[in-house]
């Protein structure tokens, strides 16, 4: 009896093991011969994940029933419903993402035997961070399943729309300024703002990251100077400020930000051949950074107004030539006081210099004769100089911007101690006055300077720094 017991109950457990496997075979064969399923899009589920540089959001999609083989189904941004749902005011408050802050994969992938899938959407936050306050929209549809299967022609397309002020806190924004000046004008006046080169002016500008700092991206920055007048018009810049002319000036169009700073080197280079061009009056331009491929811009930081004065030049002392013609000469014949009794000159010409020696501008007349030269004089360094009649045949008087430096109007010549000091700065324009008298005898006038702490040596005073008086 115990036999057959145990005969009995090994019986039983292989013919439930075989009805198990029969079960399990069928059941198989029914999936393997399941008809298409429906694919719906459905909404965001779970939560989202931020890092410094993107968010990402996870998108659901509904199975009318298990699948029954694994298979893709085809995904695309469809901007233009959310455009239309804009349009409409369907969506109030609410901008549509830019497609290039928007990473969404080709294909949605659904593995055998489930009845719910989802897909990743990533999302810059920059893009957030630009449109800081509003709502943001973008919407995904379902294309073309494979293995036979179908999208829902009702639900074919989600749409999500993220509120800014959700993912983003204002203060940790990654707002790109302009550390120097940034939404205001920059006085660049006397030893201020600047650094002084061989070559010129270096003006430090920068820019300021906000928040925490990531990959390396690149800014863009334009130059404006037709907004110069109307700045000048309002009395933001001084008046007589002039546009500072492209080409006059070095500045980097792109700035390549680097990786993991919150601030990038930026400078303004202006040579000093613009500095010398513009010796009398200021000089300004804009400065804007107009993109970045990656923050934003700070809507007031972003621009800087450039202003220079030209006391800068100060800090430049090299020899600035001229363009100067000459002086204006008058020449008296006859009389050895020049215009005695309010008389006109006999002869009025150009003078390219003061350096005669035995001329004659009246052939028929030797002696008894005076001449005045008028003009301006350009300083073509800083410093002290020293004015010379020493060779001056006879009488001799110089006048530099109304002081007197010579005064020995007799008869006598070539005297050594008709020489002069005064401190004159570099590239500006004195007004000159030189006489002579020719009483009797050789003729000789040279007007010579030098400027011994600028090493400038004794010469006689060039053309170029020489204008005639009108």
């Amino acid at each position: 009896m115990k036999f057959n017991s145990l005969c009995l109950a090994f019986l039983s457990l292989v013919l439930l093991q075989l009805f198990s496997c029969k079960r399990n075979a069928l059941e198989d064969f029914d999936i393997a011969k399941g008809t298409p399923v429906t694919v719906s899009a459905g909404g965001l589920r779970g939560n989202i994940q931020r890092d410094n540089e993107k968010i990402i959001l996870q998108v659901g999609l509904g199975l009318s029933a298990p699948a029954t083989k694994a298979f893709q189904i085809n995904l695309s941004l469809n901007m233009d419903t959310v455009n239309t749902l804009i349009e409409k005011n369907t969506l109030s408050n609410t901008v549509a993402l830019p497609v290039l802050s928007i990473k969404l994969p080709n294909v949605a992938e659904v593995t055998y035997g489930v009845d719910s899938a989802f897909f990743n959407v990533e999302v810059s936050v920059t893009a957030l961070e630009q449109f800081y306050g509003k709502k943001v929209a973008l919407a995904v549809s379902l294309d073309d399943p494979t293995k036979g299967n179908q999208a829902s022609k009702i639900k074919r397309t989600t749409l999500i729309v993220l509120d800014t002020r959700d993912l983003v806190k204002q203060e940790e924004i990654h707002y790109l300024s302009i550390k120097n000046g940034g939404g205001g004008v920059l006085k660049v006046t006397k030893g201020e703002n600047y650094k002084v080169t061989s070559a010129g002016v270096t003006i430090s500008l920068d820019v300021l990251l906000a928040g925490i700092p990531g990959s390396a991206f690149s800014i863009k920055t334009t130059v404006n100077t037709d907004t110069v007048a109307s700045l000048v018009a309002n009395k933001v810049l001084p008046q007589g400020t002039l546009p500072l002319a492209k080409g006059k000036y070095l500045l980097d169009s792109v700035i390549n930000f680097p990786a993991n700073k919150t601030q990038a080197t930026y400078e303004l280079n202006i040579p000093w051949s613009t500095m010398d061009q513009n010796l009398n009056n200021s000089t300004a331009l804009t400065i804007r950074l107009s993109s970045s491929n990656k923050h934003v811009l700070h809507p007031v930081n972003s621009v800087v107004v450039v202003l220079i004065d030209p006391s800068v030049s100060l800090d430049n002392n090299s020899f600035i030539t001229g363009n100067g013609t000459g002086l204006k000469a008058e020449y008296f014949k006859g009389t050895q006081t020049i215009n005695e009794g309010g008389r006109l000159p006999d002869l009025v010409r150009i003078d390219p210099q003061i350096n005669f020696v035995g001329w004659q501008p009246f052939p028929e007349q030797d002696d008894n004769w005076s001449s005045r030269w008028t003009g301006e004089f350009l300083a073509p360094v800083r410093g002290e100089y020293i004015f010379y009649q020493t060779k001056w045949d006879d009488g001799a008087r110089l006048f530099i911007n109304g002081v007197t430096i010579v005064d020995d109007f007799t008869a006598e010549w070539d005297k050594p101690t008709r020489f002069g000091k005064i401190f004159l700065e570099r590239g500006q324009r004195y007004s000159i006055e030189a006489q002579h008298r020719e009483n009797v005898g050789g003729q000789q006038a040279i007007l010579e300077y030098e400027v011994p702490s600028a090493g400038v040596g004794r010469q006689v005073v060039p053309k170029s720094q020489l204008f005639p008086a009108p």
